[in-house]
């Protein structure tokens, strides 16, 4: 028995372990587990052979390995990095998200602090399946927008139908967002949802522009393999000068499918109603399909890819000439936008879009049925100088181009956002 044992022990090979782990893990695996009775406790064959056993899919075997390391090398963060990864497919959350704080308390280069960050939101989604938790935002901002009411310039007026200081107005701004967000489940697989958003733009010097919102969304979603259905009701107060301008009532269906953890489709169905407070003949129905994209791609500042296609409709609440010139219309969209990492705190969002409404009836003033192409253009450099803290500089070019000329008008948003998350 003992010249049995010499013999096994002879014919392990650390530099064959090293060599089968980096070409495939399941070789490494069936390697490391043939001499597991005589190398265990060798911390160097332990750290190999764990990681191998949980990238060939047996963690359980991986994290013990992997303890034996960290018995003897409490400082081995490596080692402790691929532990909190084995617990996390184990499903032992909380033992895992202890393992990357500790990790992260090291101050570790950029990219370990990247891949355990990932890991711990992907935590918080996976906790909140079998666990009440809760999130919230809280943003103020600075900045200019040169066209405060999307007004049409100078010469774009028609004469005699605007006065002159209906056109479009330059002006500074300030900003403040708050957003909350519950989730509970209720049975498995099943959440409860609610959120909550309050946005206010309060402007330097055209007080009769600023603007405030309150959001409100409740609804359930439901967990299936793949896929994610949710279906939430929302509400929504905007006013205008700190009058009530419009609100909003509706639902909304969706369903989120993934086709693997770096591709999803989206796609929501909405069905809103819009009531006027100063102008009743505004008041409609909007119904709106958005279909979306989205891929992450294994390549230098890891770029995501999305893609979205709008459709829909708005009905005006009557049927009067009025109504259908002004309300009634289809509306065709579409975006299309990137998003590159620079480094694990630096980002950058690129987007362009356009929106097509066709109008359904003549404009009584003019004859003519109006048709819009609202074009946009957004570039968000996102800066996460801290665990919680984001700073935000967001440029925004828009321009509304109509058969109407006072409807043409164009606008330009520069803003600068600290955005604390909680």
């Amino acid at each position: 028995m003992v010249s049995s044992n010499s013999i096994a022990a002879d014919d392990y090979s650390l530099q064959q372990l090293i060599l089968l782990f980096e070409k495939n893990s399941v070789q490494a695996y069936s390697y490391g587990t043939e001499h597991l009775s005589e190398q265990e406790g060798d911390p160097q064959f332990d750290y190999y052979y764990g990681v191998a056993a949980i990238d060939a899919g047996h963690a359980s075997q991986g994290v013990f390995a992997l303890e034996r390391v960290l018995l003897l090398y409490p400082d081995e963060h490596a080692a402790r990095l691929e532990l909190a990864r084995g617990y996390f497919i184990l499903e032992e959350y909380a033992r895992s998200r202890q393992e990357f704080e500790t990790v992260l308390k090291a101050n570790p280069p950029d990219d370990v602090v990247q891949n355990a960050q990932v890991f711990l939101d992907r935590i918080r989604l996976k906790e909140a399946r079998y666990k009440t938790t809760s999130n919230g935002t809280i943003e103020i901002g600075i900045g200019t927008d040169s066209n405060v009411n999307s007004a049409p310039d100078d010469d774009s007026i028609v004469s005699g139908v605007l006065a002159e200081d209906s056109t479009g107005q330059e002006d500074n701004f300030t900003s403040l967002v708050g957003s909350y967000q519950l989730i509970h489940p209720f049975a498995p697989g099943w959440t409860f949802n609610t959120a909550l958003t309050v946005d206010f733009k309060q402007n330097a010097d055209f007080s009769q522009f600023d603007t405030a919102s309150g959001t409100l969304q409740l609804g359930v979603s439901a967990l299936d393999n793949q896929s994610k259905y949710s279906l939430d009701a929302v509400a929504q107060q905007f006013n205008l000068d700190g009058d009530k301008y419009r609100t909003l009532t509706g639902m909304t269906l969706g369903w989120r499918y993934s086709l693997s953890q770096k591709a999803a489709f989206n796609t929501s169905l909405q069905y809103a109603s819009l009531d006027f407070d100063s102008v009743s003949a505004l008041n409609s129905t909007l119904t709106i399909l958005n279909i979306s994209y989205n891929h992450q791609f294994a390549a230098r500042m890891s770029p995501v890819f999305f893609a979205s296609l709008k459709l829909g409709t708005e009905e005006p609440e009557t049927s009067d000439l009025a109504s259908m010139a002004d309300v009634e219309r289809d509306i065709t969209g579409a975006r299309l936008g990137v998003v590159l990492n620079f480094m694990p705190s630096l980002a950058m969002t690129a987007s362009v879009g356009t929106q097509i409404s066709e109008y359904g009836a003549p404009n009584l003033a003019t004859s003519v049925t109006r048709e819009d192409t609202f074009d946009t253009v957004d570039l968000n450099f996102l800066w996460l100088f801290s665990k919680d803290w984001r700073l935000d500089t967001k440029i925004s070019y828009s321009e509304n181009d109509s058969n109407l000329a006072i409807r043409d008008y164009d606008r330009t948003r520069i803003s600068l956002n600290l955005n604390y998350a909680f």
